[in-house]
């Protein structure tokens, strides 16, 4: 689901796990949001002006991040309904090859993006400098655990993941290992022009300046992070005072809106094969929620 990040785990976990993950694959890690480019992506030179109107979209509340990418990538929501289908079709396999399939349900968990640190003062007051993990409904209400399964049901479930495999839905989430598309291209490459961005390179000094001046300190050279007694109270304490640093630099939205601005810039040479991607996207979604009808979830839930 959209849950970036790890994909489809082991089906001798059982195909509930499979969908749990899966679905809730956005809570996995935001590192499957790469920080910077591999070492051997070369990055080209790109005119950020040519992106300059784009601006990121920053929930406060949920902790949301909404890119110009974002468009091409299953939302939270939808990457919930197309790894539900995928569960489905899964099911009905074990299910023909004669075992019956526990009632299963529930919803996603979607990781704060937090690549350029805490940038909610509402969720560092809550959370400190962690990420703030939301709940994605799920398209069947959450059940109890299913039953120890049989080592031959537990085969049936792996066979059946791998000959299922994913349907013919694609995978379309941020930061996969191993995706060279082009939007993961401009993905990463906006990451690594945004760190090189000599607005990002003054913002990112001016705030260690003052984090120093406060006598806070990094966890390591490079961090967003920082040091803390560890009790709760000290982690939203300094928290709030590395936003306050931020705000004194132009805000902790800066480096998001240079982000945005870089992958816009790119975004207008590659129109035809995103509109496709768009496309495709959209197909990917009505069919998963087409499976998902065929399989009793009502539209509500859709």
């Amino acid at each position: 689901m959209a849950f970036k990040i790890q994909r489809m785990p082991s089906a001798a976990l059982g195909v509930l796990a499979i969908l749990v993950a899966i679905a809730g694959a956005s809570c996995s890690s935001e590192p499957a949001r790469p920080s910077e480019p591999g070492p051997t992506l070369s990055l080209p030179a790109i005119d950020r002006s040519a992106g300059a109107n784009a601006r990121a979209s920053l929930n406060e509340m949920t902790g949301e991040v909404v890119l110009p990418m974002s468009a091409y990538w299953y939302s939270d929501r939808e990457n919930v309904m197309v790894n539900s289908a995928v569960a489905f079709l899964i099911f009905d396999c074990v299910e023909e090859a004669g075992f019956t399939v526990a009632s299963w349900g529930g919803g996603g968990k979607a990781l704060q993006d937090s690549r350029y640190g805490q940038w909610s003062r509402a969720l560092a007051a809550k959370n400190g400098a962690l990420p703030e993990i939301r709940k994605i409904p799920g398209v069947m209400e959450e059940q109890p655990e299913r039953p120890a399964l049989s080592s031959k049901q537990q085969e049936a479930e792996s066979q059946c993941t791998k000959s299922v495999g994913r349907a013919g839905l694609p995978e379309l989430l941020e930061g996969l290992v191993g995706d060279t598309s082009i939007q993961n291209q401009i993905s990463d490459i906006a990451v690594g022009l945004t760190e090189r961005d000599p607005e990002f390179v003054a913002f990112r000094r001016g705030w260690e300046d003052c984090l120093a001046g406060r006598g806070l300190k990094l966890t390591e050279a490079g961090s967003w992070n920082l040091q803390s007694t560890g009790s709760k109270e000290d982690e939203i304490r300094v928290a709030l005072l590395a936003l306050d640093c931020k705000d004194a630099g132009g805000g902790a939205r800066k480096p998001y809106d240079i982000l945005a601005q870089y992958q816009a810039a790119q975004m207008k040479d590659h129109q035809a094969e995103l509109n496709a991607l768009a496309e495709e996207k959209a197909a990917a979604v009505e069919r998963a929620r087409q499976i998902l009808r065929d399989h009793g979830v009502a539209d509500a839930r859709l």
